[in-house]
């Protein structure tokens, strides 16, 4: 047997193999070896015949067996040969397969994908720290301040106000059409954001069992709502129950009562710290995905394109399940959406390459800086992994054991050290202060 091997710029490599007369026989004589337990011999029992009778009966029908028989044959003998290695089995083309003269076949075959990395020092990013104003501690202060309100029941005879907290019965309906029959009841807090413009003014002055009918436009724009955004509702109201709403105030035994603090000023400190480790780890994390994004714009891949369409169809499925999509295959999805099958295709194909890129390029950068997970960190992980799921590690470890998920999980950890190696090697420009406000956009995505 004699080979050529001939690596493409595409990730693919062609291999041509030979083989002599006798390799070919050889084939053969296995081919009616497999064979003659189930082929009828004339006089003999199944797989009792001598093989040259086996072979008479045969003839060359078993030429695809013997071709097949040869082939695996010489893949199990070349792999550790071969300079480049196939990631799946070779589907050869057989040319010729002759007893007397030889045989001859060729396949092109995928090789494993090529990562060319940029010096990752030459990776220059500008990475954001928060500014905390004392505005910012104000309003978490205010939050907090919420939260421990107190609910008065007001006397009877007591008019509703604009910081009040109700109990309503109440029923609704689009005008022109007719009430439903059920009565919805709820709690309704008075000057809530979320509450549409002018609706709190219909029910100020509002007093205990009191009933109400009125007419309510919403604004044109109404997010909270958008199937009622400009339309006009008929509502019947009935307040049942009715209470002041008061908050303590902020000061020492505000802090006290909230969680210990000695005073404001302790309480203060570590709100302020607790906002900046929040802030700033979210914003640290955006910092690694800008520093991958640069890298991938200077590095080189080779991807064979089976892969990238193997895991176009991944990402696909995930779509569906993700947005909870009915069961469907990707051209009757495209049809669905009145699409050619190419376009819809070539949008989740896109994704799909930049997955497979991403996944590659963190891999190359463990790869080539020797970094591994230890026992040690591998449980460190599985710790912070069921802390953040509120369970305990032992239960995590169970369920990852019968989900058979210990490779995604070592990935997860160690990908997240080569994020950290990432952040450390990139030039990073002097730190940008955002304020809370300009942070909450970038974290967004709006800015």
């Amino acid at each position: 047997m004699e080979f050529t091997a001939k690596k493409n710029n595409n990730a693919s490599c062609d291999l041509t193999i030979t083989f002599s007369a006798n390799e070919v026989d050889v084939a053969y004589k296995k081919a009616y070896e497999s064979a003659s337990g189930k082929v009828k011999v004339p006089g003999f029992r199944p797989g009792k015949a001598p093989l040259h009778m086996v072979e008479k009966v045969l003839g060359d029908s078993v030429m695809d067996d013997a071709a097949n028989i040869m082939l695996n044959n010489a893949m199990a003998d070349l792999f550790d040969k071969l300079e480049h290695k196939p990631i799946r089995i070779p589907q050869f083309q057989v040319e010729s397969f002759d007893r007397k003269a030889g045989a001859k076949a060729k396949t092109t075959y995928d090789t494993k994908p090529e990562v060319t990395l940029p010096k990752l020092k030459k990776i220059k990013i500008q990475p954001k720290e928060i500014k905390i104003t004392d505005a910012d501690l104000q309003k978490e202060l205010e939050g907090m301040q919420k939260n421990m309100a107190r609910n008065t029941l007001k006397e009877e005879g007591e008019a509703v106000e604009m910081t009040d907290l109700l109990e309503i019965q109440y029923k609704f309906k689009e005008d022109g059409k007719e009430f439903p029959e059920a009565t919805q009841t709820g709690k309704f807090q008075m000057g809530a954001p979320q509450n549409p413009p002018g609706f709190d003014s219909e029910l100020v002055g509002m007093k205990l069992n009191e009933e109400k009918e009125f007419n309510f436009r919403y604004p044109d724009s109404f997010p909270a709502s958008p199937e009622s955004a400009g339309k006009l509702f008929v509502y019947q109201v009935k307040v049942t129950a009715l209470y002041r709403v008061s908050y303590p105030e902020i000061n020492d035994d505000f802090a006290s009562e909230l969680d210990g603090s000695a005073n404001l000023q302790e309480l203060k400190n570590k709100t302020k710290k607790q906002l900046e480790d929040l802030f700033n780890d979210a914003l640290k994390k955006k910092g690694i995905d800008e520093a991958y994004a640069e890298i991938l714009k200077e590095t080189k891949f080779l991807i064979p394109q089976s892969l990238i369409e193997e895991e176009t169809d991944g990402v696909f499925h995930n779509f569906i399940h993700e947005f909870r999509l009915p069961h469907t295959t990707l051209p009757e999805y495209a049809k669905r959406l009145g699409k050619e099958e190419s376009e819809v295709r070539a949008s989740f194909a896109q994704a799909a390459e930049k997955r497979i890129q991403t996944y590659l390029l963190k891999h190359k950068i463990g790869e080539d800086n020797k970094i591994t997970i230890s026992d040690e960190e591998l449980a460190a992980g599985f710790e912070k992994e069921a802390t953040s799921q509120g369970i305990s590690a032992e239960s995590l470890l169970k369920e990852v054991q019968k989900q058979k998920a210990e490779t995604f999980y070592r990935d997860k950890f160690l990908f997240d050290k080569i994020d950290q190696f990432v952040y450390g090697e990139v030039d990073k420009k002097s730190p940008k202060s955002v304020s809370t406000e300009e942070a909450e956009k970038l974290l967004s995505g709006k800015e």
